[in-house]
């Protein structure tokens, strides 16, 4: 005989709660990729003028409609570009587990009717 054991209120929204604090600051997220290309620099007598071009580090960005938009990322900043790129997928990654958790609490019928309308005016009063 098997037994379901059903997840209880509380350890889900532990579980809920570790995940939001491990969630990075905010203000340190970038979506886009970090790549590398070469780019010819336009001075005549310059080797790239005929051989490889000039290396060049850019962060790349699919903008709302398709439009491509790149930014050319200075050497020094490439280990904060490559930070804020991976804080972007770990922010995203939390959501979605945040979000099973949710689904599961939904799911058992664990979630409070006010407990949204609730929490949504004291985050509007600390806003």
């Amino acid at each position: 005989m098997y037994m379901t054991v059903v997840p209880s209120k509380h350890r889900l929204e532990q579980q809920r709660a570790r995940l939001a604090e491990q969630a990075p600051d905010l203000t340190q997220v970038l979506r886009g990729s970090l790549f590398e290309r070469t780019r010819r620099c336009g001075v005549a007598t310059c080797h790239c003028a005929t051989g490889e071009g000039h290396p060049v580090v850019c962060v790349g960005v699919t903008m709302p409609g398709g439009k491509g938009m790149q930014v050319t990322v200075p050497s020094e900043l490439v280990p904060v570009v490559r930070l804020w790129t991976e804080n972007y997928r770990r922010v995203w990654e939390l959501i979605e587990e945040v979000s099973a958790v949710n689904r599961e609490l939904l799911r058992e019928r664990l979630v409070e009717p006010a407990e949204a309308t609730a929490r949504q005016r004291s985050s509007k009063r600390s806003g």
